[in-house]
């Protein structure tokens, strides 16, 4: 049975109905259900992120919730759309939640639609911003300070990518799209992935943009895909650019960049220690013998804010 959630220890009087965190520019408003309100429909969540007529964002992360152990979270595409998890999200769900106070734990649970995951804070003193950060509702608001998430055990099983035919390890697949074919390799980590490995200067936005809509959708991938541009750097490091199926191109996100870490490694390319750049900025991707992935890197506050009325009229309750 779930257990009714602790108080937050920060006192949260001062009626902020969400809080938005950036990382590496991939932004979501964090919307705690104790505000009441607001509920999480389709409808309601294409507003919010609409960047000109909402306060905007690559998605928004519904919780904390009530769960027997640690917190509960639901994660929403900007679209819409639930998804199972986000790497950068459940980054930005566990500053929030030890930066208003509903944990002063550096490690604790965070449990999604794909199963539970840890949550730890490499570094929770204060940033050089905290005075700023501070304003946002949090004593430990640690700007741009690292935190580690462990995104669960990787796998290129068809079957749990969710790909047609017969079942099978999704290791250099080719894919027909765009008048062309296409090697990727497929990765589950809690959601689907498709990595192309490509030659640098075909690792483009416009690339990404062009051709990761008709990948998310292909035939081959009823329920959708994630996809990602990716070149191999050194054994170390990668690079790749990110369409998102419910969230479209993005300057980073956290589980395509583990999934490119986790194809470029299956693939004999690089070791289980990368370094992934994004538009965004650096992810670090770590992958145990068990295929047990890890990804650390920056997260920031941004704003808090409340509802204007007028606003607050549009939303479904």
């Amino acid at each position: 049975m779930p257990h009714p959630l602790p108080p937050p220890r920060h006192d949260m009087a001062d009626g902020h109905d969400f809080v938005k965190y950036e990382a590496l520019g991939n932004d979501y408003l964090v919307i705690p259900p104790a505000a009441g309100q607001v509920a999480p429909t389709p409808e309601n969540i294409r507003l919010i992120c609409d960047r000109h007529y909402g306060p905007g964002a690559d998605g928004v992360l519904y919780g904390p919730l009530p769960e027997e152990h640690g917190f509960g979270l639901r994660t929403f595409n900007s679209d819409g759309t639930e998804c199972e998890k986000s790497g950068n999200g459940l980054r930005i769900f566990g500053r929030y939640l030890r930066d208003h106070g509903w944990t002063g734990e550096p490690e604790f649970t965070v449990r999604t639609l794909a199963g539970p995951v840890t949550v730890q804070l490499v570094d929770p003193a204060p940033g050089p911003d905290a005075p700023n950060a501070a304003s946002l509702g949090g004593g430990h608001p640690g700007d741009g300070a690292p935190v580690r998430v462990s995104m669960g055990q990787a796998s290129l099983d068809s079957e749990l990518i969710g790909a047609t035919g017969p079942r099978r390890e999704m290791l250099r697949e080719t894919l027909p799209a765009a008048a062309r074919e296409w090697t990727a390799t497929c990765v589950f980590l809690g959601n689907p992935h498709c990595v192309l490995p490509l030659d640098g200067t075909e690792v483009t936005e416009e690339l990404a943009r062009r051709l990761g809509p008709e990948l998310a959708g292909h035939a081959r991938f009823p329920g959708r895909i994630n996809v990602q541009l990716m070149e191999v750097r050194a054994a170390d490091r990668i690079r790749i650019e990110a369409y998102e199926r419910g969230a479209g191109y993005t300057l980073a996100s956290g589980s395509s960049a583990c999934a490119a870490a986790v194809a470029a490694h299956a693939l004999g390319l690089t070791g289980p220690e990368v370094t992934v750049e994004m538009p965004g900025g650096h992810l670090a991707v770590g992958i145990s013998d068990a295929g047990e992935v890890t990804l650390t890197g920056p997260v920031r506050p941004v704003v808090a804010g409340r509802w204007a009325p007028a606003f607050r009229g549009r939303l479904a309750s």
